[in-house]
């Protein structure tokens, strides 16, 4: 498969890698530049230290190819369709804004580094995958759109690779457009016959039933998120060794017998918007978001900030996208 992008080879000391940061954003609508932390000057380092003859293939705006969607399945949120258009354009910046990166939406060594590594093969790990089953003389192809709350939706989110949450919502209707797209379909965001063929085929003996709403106690969230206080931020964390944020609200939400998506943007989708929160729920920064937080009340919430930080409470810092109520 051809690959659009930069390869450049990493500097060979510290030193050039803190020289090779990106540079600040500019002349970008509606973003300002966001100038490199402390952590991620560590990450270059980080980087430089792993591999300094590596080569690495820089991706931008406009890119295309399997390197694309690795970085994609990374982001978390997307259609992994291995074309770098304005939403992973979005998600990249997002995220790099949301780790202390140069915000330039230019996945270069850095960048990389900070999800998790130049890639040794360009190719995306793929969803898990199940032979479809072959359908009987009864079985009826049920269509899915927007708003369907089930275990079918679950099979097109996974057929996708996207989190599967069983609720069809932005994100999701988001990711079959893309999909239908890229594939020479009506762009309709509605998973029907055609869609489903695309897909690998309708899952016979799943069910379209409603899936029941989450059980637990939301009022528990506060307390059980104080129990984390003082544990480190790591990127990727989910557990009381390290958190990154969404890590840490998805696993006390568990705590309190509650079910969320994993990341941010996903958990932003599946709450329900609200503008009267209560401590416990969700305060979400950016749209998608790239950050999130647990409301405490009086302007304060529990967060898992950035690298180099641990779990604290802390003032809502800036004017929040929204916040998010389970139920």
């Amino acid at each position: 498969m051809a690959l659009s992008g930069t390869a450049i080879g990493i500097p060979a000391t510290i030193g050039a890698a803190v020289a090779a940061a990106p540079a600040h954003a500019a002349g970008v609508s509606g973003a300002s530049a966001v100038a490199p932390t402390t952590a991620g000057v560590q990450a270059a380092v980080s980087a430089v230290r792993a591999a300094t003859s590596t080569q690495v293939v820089v991706l931008r705006y406009g890119s295309t190819g399997a390197l694309v969607k690795v970085a994609q399945q990374r982001l978390g949120g997307l259609a992994v369709d291995g074309n770098f258009g304005p939403a992973t354009l979005a998600k990249v910046k997002s995220f790099q804004g949301a780790h202390g990166l140069a915000v330039d939406g230019v996945v270069g060594p850095i960048t990389w580094s900070a999800l998790g590594g130049f890639p040794s093969s360009p190719s995306p790990s793929p969803p898990p995958t199940s032979n479809p089953p072959t359908p009987n003389p009864g079985c009826t192809v049920t269509v899915v759109r927007y708003g369907a709350n089930n275990a079918l939706v679950k099979v097109v989110q996974q057929r996708l690779g996207i989190s599967q949450d069983g609720n069809f919502g932005p994100g999701t209707l988001s990711a079959v457009k893309a999909y239908q797209g890229s594939h020479g379909l009506a762009v309709d965001g509605i998973v029907g016959p055609a869609t489903w063929s695309a897909l690998g085929g309708f899952p016979c003996g799943t069910s379209g039933t409603p899936t029941p709403p989450p059980t637990g106690n939301l009022s528990q969230v506060v307390s059980i998120a104080e129990q984390y206080l003082g544990v480190p931020y790591v990127w990727g964390g989910e557990s009381p060794s390290g958190f990154d944020c969404s890590g840490l609200t998805q696993y006390v939400y568990a705590k309190a017998g509650l079910s969320i998506p994993r990341t941010a943007s996903a958990q932003q989708s599946y709450l329900s918007r609200t503008s009267n929160p209560v401590p416990g729920d969700l305060v979400f920064f950016g749209s998608p978001a790239y950050h999130v937080g647990i409301y405490l009340g009086n302007n304060q919430m529990i967060a898992a900030p950035h690298p180099g930080a641990v779990v604290r409470i802390q003032a809502i810092y800036d004017t929040p996208s929204g916040y998010g109520h389970l139920g």
